[in-house]
């Protein structure tokens, strides 16, 4: 390493404008390179869409007394509800391993040492994984936009607001799945932090929302309350914001203070 990009590297680890960037920047690359997460995403976010609509064609074609049009509102709505399920276990999947990947593969010592924060170095890990999820709800969304316009349909074809609204929606889904995953992550190991944030995706809040007492404590419940054309009145749309902030923030918090805590 030359003088000048000594002089250089220790004039961008005094800036924070330049620094959380680049960190940021790094961590976008070390979820990149794991060609697991790549396919697995893909395969999660974005090909559900492209079978789902290319199965409904087909079903059409073939029996079209009897299989509806695959465009259209409902169709859309449906692929949407589908995705946020599925793609909920590739944003876990990320989120425990930017969690605590830099521990499993024995370098968070290293960053430590560096004299970096351990602050910042948690920080990034969220903006990094929302860099690595973005471009496959983008593709997800626009492929459903697209075939729900431009495949026949039976009945309404979604407006570009709601076309919005339900990508957003999606997105928001899976923000918050990835902040509870990439929080516990940094608390536990990673097959326990990904056995744990499954079973509570999928097996207790199902039941919790059964329950039907509990809507307004469970960001699945809360995210259900804002989505579009909802008809669910069990909880307000305040109380409903506020739960998805908290589920959000919370487990985010509780991985900073893990990760300022743990010994190098």
């Amino acid at each position: 390493m030359t003088t000048a990009s000594l002089a250089a590297d220790r004039s961008t680890s005094h800036n924070p404008r330049r620094l959380w960037p680049r960190l940021a920047g790094a961590e976008l690359m070390k979820l990149r390179k794991r060609r697991g997460h790549f396919w697995s995403t893909l395969v999660l976010v974005v090909a559900p869409v492209v079978v789902g609509y290319a199965v409904l064609t087909l079903q059409h074609a073939v029996d079209p007394d009897h299989a509806l049009p695959a465009g259209g509102i409902t169709n859309l709505r449906s692929t949407y509800e589908f995705l946020a399920q599925v793609g909920m276990v590739a944003a876990i999947m990320v989120g425990v391993t930017a969690g605590g990947g830099d521990l499993g593969a024995g370098v968070f010592r290293e960053l430590v040492v560096t004299g970096r924060s351990r602050i910042a170095l948690f920080g990034v890990r969220f903006p990094g994984g929302i860099l690595f999820l973005a471009p496959y709800v983008l593709a997800a969304a626009v492929l459903a936009s697209v075939a729900s316009v431009a495949l026949p349909s039976s009945g309404h074809q979604p407006s570009t607001m709601l076309m919005v609204e339900y990508a957003a929606g999606l997105g928001l889904a899976l923000l918050t799945g990835f902040a509870l995953a990439l929080g516990v992550g940094s608390l536990l190991s990673g097959r326990v932090a990904v056995g744990l944030v499954l079973a509570w995706q999928f097996v207790l809040t199902p039941l919790l929302l059964g329950i039907g007492k509990l809507d307004s404590l469970l960001v699945a419940g809360a995210l259900s309350r804002i989505e579009p054309g909802s008809t669910n009145d069990s909880v307000s749309p305040a109380v409903a914001v506020l739960a998805i902030v908290a589920w959000t923030v919370i487990p985010l918090l509780a991985g900073a203070w893990r990760t300022a805590r743990r010994d190098a």
